[in-house]
């Protein structure tokens, strides 16, 4: 029974680990911010970029109350992104509309188990 434990969690270990580790996507297109023509759409789009334990940038602006389409594109193993004290999560190579009327800052960080540097994987959204 013992030795079953113990493959069983060094079985997950292996799993959390690789997380990070995987090359899932690599696309060049990392703009920041784009207009589009849609009216009453999304007014603009924001792509972060996520890798081996950080975001492409620390902090990302957009303004109070604007629609933006936020997408998150993984370059280095799987990844997700909160925006804590809000409902929205975006999942790896998905696009969310994002409205927050607040100002404010808001803390995100990855939603996916990814590694020894899950926990420092942090970058703030200010909503001016």
């Amino acid at each position: 029974m013992k030795k079953w434990l113990l493959f069983a969690s060094a079985i997950s270990l292996v799993f959390v680990i690789a997380a990070c580790g995987a090359n899932t996507t690599k696309e060049d297109n990392k703009e920041a911010s784009t207009t589009t023509a849609d009216s009453g759409a999304a007014s603009s789009d924001l792509v972060i970029t996520a890798s081996n334990w950080k975001f492409d940038q620390k902090e990302y602006k957009i303004k109070a109350g604007e629609t933006i389409n936020l997408k998150l594109d993984s370059v280095d193993g799987m990844h997700g992104l909160q925006i804590k004290n809000t409902d929205y999560e975006v999942d790896n190579g998905k696009t969310v509309p994002v409205s927050i009327s607040e100002p404010g800052s808001y803390e995100m960080v990855c939603m996916v188990p990814c590694g020894a540097g899950h926990r420092e994987m942090k970058a703030t959204l200010v909503v001016e």
